[in-house]
């Protein structure tokens, strides 16, 4: 909508469809979603779908910065956290998103938000996963099992910072 002081600035004869700063097309009467090329193929498959879609697709209202502690560790966990770790903490309005700094621990892989309702669920269900994680490179390695060189990492990292429940 313009105003009468618009009316002598430059561009302010030019339509929308014109307009140089618009980086799309502007069709009269069309109605598609996409620019003309892109379809679902090429979206990559071997990203986690549902997490990168969710987040990439939500309006994010907050990025910030938080810590997991051994209070976040649930009780009935077999492995729990022996020291803090930095999180990134994503609200995209509906959900609450929670993952490991990797500044902090630099796990190998792809690695995926945990979501929940709240902030501390979702710590809580972070907590369970990396949990699990050790839990499941442990039973691997006592198997006989080699690891591969990454999981190697990742299982002297998360030895470091989760223990058995005492």
């Amino acid at each position: 909508m313009s105003t009468p002081q618009d009316a002598g600035a430059p561009g302010s004869d030019r339509a929308l469809a014109q307009d140089l700063s618009l980086p799309v097309n502007v069709v009269p009467n069309a109605n598609y979603a996409q620019p003309e090329g892109w379809d679902w193929h090429s979206t990559s498959t071997s990203q986690p779908n549902a997490a990168t879609f969710h987040i990439s697709h939500s309006d994010v209202t907050r990025v910030f910065a938080d810590v997991l502690t051994p209070a976040d560790s649930p009780p009935e966990a077999y492995f729990v956290l022996k020291k803090d770790i930095p999180l990134v903490i994503i609200d995209s309005l509906d959900k609450y998103w929670a993952a490991e700094s990797k500044a902090a621990l630099p796990l190998n892989g792809l690695r995926v938000p945990v979501e929940a309702d709240t902030v501390a669920e979702a710590k809580g269900k972070l907590a369970v996963d990396l949990a699990a994680q050790l839990r499941l490179l442990a039973m691997l390695s006592a198997g006989g099992t080699t690891l591969a060189p990454q999981l190697q990492e990742n299982f002297l990292m998360l030895s470091e910072v989760l223990g058995q429940r005492e």
